[in-house]
């Protein structure tokens, strides 16, 4: 039977344990869209969206706590949140959000939220660009980069303890590139940015405050999440896709800007993907068919998570596990023996655990409420 773990419950619970925190992940909860026979659709009058505080440091994951009004979105990679080193604040972006003017349709929305994760309280909200979208904050804390999908752009935001600043946005490239995110080596001094309009990867040399591109590398189709190993050799993508092909990851090698080698998942809509911490593990998430239309030859009932071993710049893998429907994101505890994953249409997220690569549901679930739409751990790559 599957253990449900109910935030608002939990919250009450964990309050005492607050002082021990350890691995903190972040899930931003989507309130506004839901999932209909493989639609998507606006919620009439929906509750505000929210996150969920988790505890990664054993099995079974425990809830710490949650956060409404906390503005987030399903659109754009499963990378809008970002967890500082000390884990003392979360930034969560929001790239779209209901328009006001027609609430079945979404607009797009540049708010970035500070949370206090301790106090679980709301610092402010930044604006940065439109369609605000995936994060990524320096090894040592000082900076984060957030990018704005609908723009072309990066928001640079300066963070000091909890004090967090929009130093300047840098327009990089057209905005139909749909640039999603940008990975940050640990040593500051590259940036890889997915482009998911025009199925490219562009390198950038990070200096102070400057971003100026060094190299841009065509990918599998709408190329989404990306990591960067710790010895900032190897940089991993994730692709989507094409819409009638499979999720692709792609390995680059960083020493020489060039394309080391590409595995086909075997599932489509690789959504969300996630390094562990030592740079040894990457989780996968697919769609796999559970956001067809049921009556679509291409139909499954649950996604799947895949794991691969990273050694070099070689891709083996050594597990996969079925999961919820319109799956995002994944995250890892610090050591890598635990795994979240993100269920939109189930509302949830699913815990396994990795045994050198072999992947075990455990059966517990956390309730987020909303959709869980993207997640962050502050030890994930």
């Amino acid at each position: 039977m599957r253990n449900t773990v109910v935030a608002g419950v939990c919250v009450a619970l964990s309050f005492g344990a607050a002082p021990g925190w350890a691995q903190i992940a972040v899930s931003s909860n989507d309130h506004k869209i839901t999932q209909e026979n493989g639609v998507n659709k606006n919620v009439v009058n929906p509750p505000p969206d929210t996150i969920t505080i988790v505890d990664l440091g054993a099995l079974p994951v425990k809830v710490v706590g949650s956060v409404s009004n906390v503005p987030g979105s399903v659109v754009g990679p499963p990378l809008s949140v970002a967890i500082t080193p000390d884990e003392s604040i979360a930034l969560i972006a929001s790239s779209s959000k209901i328009d006001p003017a027609d609430p079945t349709k979404l607009t797009p929305d540049d708010r970035v939220t500070v949370v206090d994760l301790k106090d679980r309280k709301i610092l402010g909200t930044l604006n940065t660009g439109p369609g605000a979208a995936g994060i990524s904050i320096t090894k040592d804390g000082k900076r984060a980069y957030v990018a704005n999908r609908m723009a072309g752009s990066i928001s640079i935001l300066s963070i000091d303890g909890k004090d967090v600043k929009l130093v300047k946005t840098v327009p990089l490239m057209d905005a139909k590139t749909l640039l999603s995110h940008m990975a940050v080596s640990p040593d500051g001094a590259t940036g890889v940015v997915t482009r998911n309009g025009d199925a490219k990867v562009e390198l950038m040399k990070l200096g102070g405050d400057n971003i100026a591109s060094s190299a841009v590398l065509d990918v599998a189709p709408r190329p989404y999440a990306v990591s960067v190993t710790p010895d900032n050799k190897v940089a991993v993508v994730a692709s989507l896709g094409d819409p009638k092909g499979n999720g692709v990851l792609t390995v680059i090698d960083l020493a020489t800007g060039k394309i080391a080698g590409t595995v086909d998942i075997g599932h489509e809509n690789l959504e969300g993907m996630m390094m562990s911490q030592d740079g040894k593990w990457i989780a996968g998430v697919a769609h796999a068919g559970s956001t067809r239309p049921k009556d679509a030859p291409q139909h499954k009932p649950n996604g799947m998570v895949v794991m691969y071993r990273l050694g070099g710049t070689g891709l083996t893998k050594t597990g996969e596990a079925p999961i919820g429907g319109w799956s995002q994101g994944a995250s890892f505890s610090r050591d890598g023996s635990a795994v979240v994953v993100q269920n939109m249409n189930q509302k949830n997220m699913q815990v396994f655990k990795n045994d050198n690569g072999k992947l075990t549901d455990t059966g517990q679930t956390i309730d987020t409420g909303g959709g869980a739409a993207a997640v962050r751990a502050s030890t994930d790559r």
